[in-house]
């Protein structure tokens, strides 16, 4: 092959590296944004997630010092009715 051919098959190889460059960036830059879109989208769905679980916990508190509550309103009721008892009891002696 002469010096013009191979100076013409050099061209060619190096456009074609040239396309072949472009196509490889813009597939890169084309998942580099669909990545940060799946991110952006994760963190506010993770936010969401770390939200509802705390609420989902302190109504869980809450019913359970709720229970807690309620025995000790009865156990109260019940011993304010045995002490009012026993002083009625006591004055009719």
């Amino acid at each position: 092959m002469n010096k013009l051919g191979r100076a013409t098959l050099c061209r060619g190889t190096m456009a074609s590296d040239e396309r072949g460059f472009q196509n490889r960036k813009s597939e890169m830059e084309e998942k580099l944004e669909k990545l940060e879109m799946e991110r952006a989208n994760l963190i506010e769905e993770v936010q969401v997630l770390r939200e509802k679980r705390t609420l989902l916990d302190l109504e869980k508190k809450a019913g359970s010092i709720q229970q807690t509550v309620d025995a000790l309103r009865k156990e109260k009721e019940e011993l304010e009715g045995q002490i009012s008892s026993l002083e009625g009891g006591q004055g009719q002696s």
